[in-house]
């Protein structure tokens, strides 16, 4: 007999579900996740207070309620999963009074039903996992059925209890769930304080549909585990009962006050020059960077398929700051630093690993990398360099944002649908603007080609700049140590008709201008269309990449002065921008145009030059008893041409590494 409580429960929330869940309740759904703060709004507390006294027997009534609900509305009894989520922040309180975490998960909480976030670190495949256990004895017959809450306290080598035998599992009467292991890591937004390590926790998802990476919201009862029988120490563990990913991007709680603030600011015709400023007033100078580095992080407009991040490499001079500008970024809740080698580039993308789980078995399990838990962020890449079998996984994540794995008896497509700001080094120590950018720095030309704006940031002596600079970087140190120094260079914060614009405010500000989706208009159409037709005179200079590019830095300008419409300004600022980028990377001084082939390594130029090389060489081949061309036939003819020997040189061995000839015995080269 139930008692009273439960009795006085029942209808209510029978007819409560009928009224929340009608669309659930009538479709043929296999899995439904009731929304507890729907019930507990709708006045069924008394039923939340026996949720939170009892979760096991209160979600146990919950789905009885359910099947009550769906057998009165369609005169069957249904086959489906109950979940639930949502819990209401009231029933969800730290002993800190704060929403939990995972930093709060401890023994107080064992047997509760709690809900925190988290960012997927682990992820195992889909298993299949024992829940309702039916045993025979094959010495006697006798029968014993099991539910089974937590696989940690029930022994799978069950006894007789007539007559001590081993007993067996009957399959066809015992009840499987898809089960998944995945570690969670506390979201450093939400951290005291984020520079301590992370606190991590394990999952045990139940009706998994198979979580790989991601921001999660997870629902669950904290159980124990005791590896070591002889001590009476216990781990901690979440059963999970639902789970759902969420977006990575992190929301500023927006006050009246604070829009009224934003929005002030945002009238001033040069807000965008004062708050991408504001965003790395550590370094001095470099405007064009710094803005485009802020338009990054407001993003143009998504639509379909069409990325709407912009992808930035910067490659620096030594002791120009750039990890100074990656770390700064990465502060930005929702984005993530890295600095990654040749080594250990793998973990740009994702890993497929065999790893012993808690659970106690060596099994394949998913490893998200920066460029899949930045997802909706910025990835901050330092020291970007990439390996050839990394070359196709990152191509893939910066172009359609998604990465696929299938390793293992995993098949996961991840996203990775982030902007990416990388940095490196020349090769060389200085970069070179004669020397193309493949030859200077390790990432291949492909990869390059995906980047929308790549600065060459200079180390060039200039005494009146340099003195500048000194003077900053000393009154840097000092401020750290003087508030008043800090105050008169306004490192902090600056004051703009009565706002004080500071580093929390340029992140709010971020926040809700990343909100808006301006629609390109007629004139700034015009512009953009003008820039393409202009910069593709007579042959091709530029590609439709770089006019993605600028459209999307057009839409982020736009977006970052509060408008609805991208207008001619803000095509022409983004023009600006590509055509900065462009000036030291892809200008031509012998024409004086841009020639976007030189980002690959191989210029309109220099391929003309190399199909000439290449002809000559087919040429001395073809006529030769051996087939080979020599080195100083070559040479010879391409001087009567008036391609200078440094170029044949330079030619013979791009077309060597390009895999066009080869060079069999010294001197001597053939067509392959």
């Amino acid at each position: 007999m139930e008692d009273k409580r439960i009795q006085n429960i029942r209808p209510k929330l029978t007819e409560c579900l009928k009224t929340l869940n009608f669309q659930d309740i009538i479709s043929e759904k296999k899995k439904i996740a009731i929304n507890l703060d729907n019930i507990y709004q709708n006045g069924l507390i008394e039923f939340m207070e026996y949720l939170e006294e009892d979760p096991i027997s209160g979600l146990d009534l919950l789905k009885d309620c359910y099947c009550d609900a769906y057998y009165a509305m369609k005169n069957e009894k249904p086959d489906i999963v109950i979940t639930v989520k949502n819990l209401p922040e009231k029933f969800n309180k730290s002993e800190k009074n704060k929403l939990m975490t995972i930093e709060d998960i401890k023994s107080s909480t064992l047997g509760k039903l709690i809900e925190f976030e988290g960012i997927v670190v682990v992820a195992t495949k889909i298993k299949s996992a024992l829940k309702k256990a039916s045993y025979i004895c094959t010495s006697c017959g006798e029968k014993k059925n099991t539910d089974i809450e937590n696989p940690f306290e029930m022994s799978f080598e069950p006894v007789c209890p007539k007559c001590a035998q081993n007993m067996m599992i009957i399959e066809e009467e015992s009840k499987y769930i898809d089960f998944q292991e995945i570690k969670v890591q506390e979201p450093l937004d939400i951290m005291d304080d984020p520079e301590e390590p992370p606190k991590y926790i394990s999952v045990f998802l139940e009706h998994s549909p198979g979580i790989f990476c991601g921001r999660v919201k997870v629902t669950g009862i904290p159980i124990k585990s005791q590896k070591n029988k002889k001590i009476p120490i216990y781990d901690i563990y979440i059963k999970g009962i639902h789970c759902d990913v969420i977006e990575d991007k992190i929301e500023a709680n927006l006050t009246v006050e604070d829009i009224k603030k934003i929005e002030k600011v945002g009238r001033r015709v040069n807000v965008v020059d004062i708050l991408s400023e504001r965003l790395i007033p550590e370094i001095k100078g470099y405007e064009v960077v710094k803005k485009a580095i802020f338009l990054q992080q407001i993003k143009g407009v998504k639509k379909g398929n069409k990325r709407a991040d912009s992808h930035i490499l910067l490659i620096t001079d030594p002791g120009i700051g750039k990890s100074v500008m990656l770390r700064k970024i990465a502060e930005i809740p929702g984005n993530l630093y890295g600095s990654v080698t040749t080594a250990s580039g793998v973990g740009l993308t994702a890993a497929v690993v065999r790893e012993k789980t808690e659970i106690g078995d060596d099994t394949w399990v998913i490893k998200p990398g920066l460029l899949v838990k930045a997802n909706k962020g910025t990835a901050c890449i330092d020291e970007l360099t990439v390996n050839k079998d990394l070359q196709s996984f990152v191509l893939e994540a910066m172009e359609s944002q998604t990465i696929h794995i299938s390793k293992g008896g995993i098949n996961a497509k991840l996203p990775s649908e982030c902007a990416i700001i990388a940095a490196c080094n020349p090769r060389w120590g200085r970069f070179d603007p004669n020397v193309s950018i493949p030859e200077q720095i390790n990432i291949p030309a492909p990869m390059l080609s995906r980047f929308d704006l790549i600065f060459p940031i200079k180390d060039e002596a200039d005494r009146l700049k340099d003195k500048d600079i000194a003077k900053h970087i000393i009154n840097v140190h000092r401020a750290y140590l003087n508030k008043e120094i800090s105050e008169n260079m306004k490192l902090d914060h600056i004051i703009i008709d009565d706002v004080l614009i500071d580093r929390d405010f340029v992140i709010k500000y971020i926040t809700y201008a990343k909100q808006k989706s301006p629609i390109i208009s007629k004139e700034a159409e015009e512009l953009l269309t003008e820039f393409y037709l202009n910069m593709r005179k007579g042959s091709v200079q530029i590609t439709a990449r770089q006019l993605e590019a600028a459209i999307r830095v057009a839409e982020a300008h736009a977006k970052a002065k509060l408008k609805e419409v991208v207008e001619e300004e803000d095509a022409s600022e983004a023009i600006n921008i590509i055509t900065e980028s462009l000036k030291e990377i892809a200008y031509d001084p012998e024409t004086g145009q841009f020639d976007v082939d030189k980002i690959s390594g191989v210029s309109r130029k220099d391929r003309n030059i190399m199909m000439n090389v290449y002809d000559i060489i087919k040429s001395f081949a073809e006529n030769s008893e051996t087939g080979l061309a020599l080195k100083e036939d070559i040479l010879e003819s391409g001087k009567s041409k008036g391609v200078s020997e440094e170029n044949m040189l330079s030619s013979i061995k791009k077309l060597i590494k390009n895999g066009d000839i080869d060079e069999p015995k010294t001197g001597k080269y053939r067509i392959i």
